[in-house]
């Protein structure tokens, strides 16, 4: 993929960029390293933080360095529809903003993808793939 491109993280992506060393933190940063623009939404920091503060209780920082990565981000509007799916309101949203990539970790969203579609959704291991071993 050329350089350039949008790229949303489902929140699940976030939160491992934000909390464990490894590919989804390595992704984050070579993003900007290839001049990739990163797509972000306020459902995405709303359900971070509700994670964080549920499960990672105990780790202090992570709630402040999701928030600088999470800044890093431009951040398009929320798509309300529909409401009882925040998978496929994300999923809306980055389509609405025009990203290429949607990246997430959850199956039942990476069975969504469509050849063909302008927006592709993919693992990171399949974002890495294309954004950062294939080069500019």
């Amino acid at each position: 993929m050329k350089a350039g491109q949008k790229v949303f993280f489902d929140t699940n992506v976030w939160l491992s960029a934000a909390v464990f060393p490894g590919l989804c933190a390595e992704l984050l940063l070579a993003l900007d390293l290839a001049g990739h623009r990163l797509l972000t939404s306020a459902l995405v920091r709303a359900e971070a933080h509700g994670v964080l503060r549920r499960k990672f209780a105990r780790h202090r920082t992570a709630l402040e360095r999701f928030d600088a990565l999470w800044a890093c981000a431009a951040c398009v509007p929320n798509v309300a529809e529909p409401a009882d799916d925040a998978d496929a309101r994300l999923v809306a949203a980055a389509r609405a903003a025009g990203a290429d990539l949607f990246v997430t970790g959850d199956q039942r969203v990476l069975d969504w993808d469509a050849a063909g579609r302008a927006m592709r959704i993919v693992s990171p291991r399949q974002a890495w793939a294309m954004l950062v071993m294939a080069g500019p």
